[in-house]
C-alpha cells in the first residue's frame, strides 16, 4: 500500500467531522496528527473526558469495504473501554489487513461512544481459578431476550474455544473442556450474535487441572515401585539360601 497525501488528508478530516458529533461538551476527542511509518498507519490523538472513571469504545472503519466492519489489524489505544487521557495513538497494519497485493488508498473513520456494557456479571471476579471439567454457574443481568450470546474463549489474544448460542436468560452452567491448556490470561468474550458493537469482557482468569498433575503421577510411580519390590521377570532379585550351621 503507497498512500499518497490525499489519502492522509481523507484519513484526518473523516476522523475530524465524525467524532465531533459524538462526542458532548464533556468530552473531547482531537486528532494530533497521522503518520505513516514502517508502511503502518498511527492515528495520534487526545480524548479528554470532565467525568471520571468514563471509559470508551474506539472502533476504526475503512473506505475499502464502504465503512461496514471495523478494521481488525489494529495495536493500540482501541476496543473496548479505552480510557480517556493525552497523547493517545493506534497503529493500523493495512497490508496484514488488506493483502501483500493491495496497492491503492483507503479512508479511515473514527466511530467513537461511550462505554456501556450491555450486561453485567455477577461474582465473575471471584473466579480468579477455572478448573477444566468442572461446572460452574455463572449468572448475569442486562440486554433482552432478543440477545443470542456467545461466550469465546481467548488465552491472551488467541481465541481458544467458543460456547455459542446461549439464550440471555442471566444464567449459564459453563465447563471448560478437559484439553484446554493449564496457565495464566484466560478471559471470555461476550457477544451479541445479531451485533458487533454489543460486547464485554470478563476479568483475566488461571484455567488448571481438575486434579494436580502430581497427584494422578503418584499411584502410577507408587505401583511401579510396588512391582519392583514384588519381582517379576524383570524386577526379579533372587533371594540368597539360609546359612547353614557351622
Amino acid at each position: 500500500m503507497r498512500p499518497s497525501t490525499t489519502p492522509l488528508g481523507a484519513i484526518l478530516s473523516a476522523c475530524l467531522v465524525l467524532l465531533a458529533g459524538q462526542f458532548c461538551i464533556a468530552q473531547q476527542f482531537a486528532i494530533k496528527r497521522v503518520e505513516l511509518l514502517n508502511e503502518q498507519v498511527i492515528v495520534h490523538f487526545d480524548l479528554t473526558d470532565d467525568v471520571s472513571g468514563r471509559t470508551y469504545t474506539i472502533n476504526v472503519y475503512g473506505s475499502h469495504d464502504n465503512y461496514l466492519n471495523p478494521l481488525q489489524k489494529l495495536s493500540g489505544d482501541f476496543g473496548l473501554e479505552v480510557k480517556p487521557g493525552l497523547n493517545k495513538k493506534f497503529s493500523w497494519d493495512p497490508k496484514a489487513e488488506l493483502g501483500e497485493d493491495f496497492n491503492g488508498s483507503v479512508a479511515l473513520e473514527v466511530r467513537g461512544r461511550l462505554y456501556i456494557p450491555f450486561v453485567r456479571f455477577t461474582g465473575f471476579e471471584d473466579y480468579r481459578v477455572l478448573k477444566r471439567g468442572k461446572p460452574y454457574q455463572l449468572t448475569w443481568s442486562g440486554g433482552t431476550q432478543q440477545n443470542i450470546l456467545n461466550f469465546d474463549l481467548y488465552k491472551g489474544d488467541k481465541k481458544v474455544t467458543t460456547f455459542s448460542n446461549i439464550a440471555n436468560v442471566g444464567t449459564y452452567k459453563l465447563t471448560l473442556p478437559t484439553d484446554t491448556k493449564p496457565g495464566k490470561n484466560y478471559r471470555f468474550k461476550i457477544s451479541d450474535t445479531k451485533n458487533k458493537d454489543e460486547v464485554v469482557y470478563t476479568g483475566n482468569f488461571a484455567v488448571k487441572r481438575k486434579t494436580p498433575l502430581l497427584l494422578k503421577v503418584l499411584p502410577v510411580l507408587a505401583a511401579g515401585y510396588l512391582a519392583v519390590m514384588l519381582g517379576g521377570d524383570d524386577g526379579k532379585k533372587n533371594i540368597p539360601d539360609p546359612i547353614e550351621p557351622q
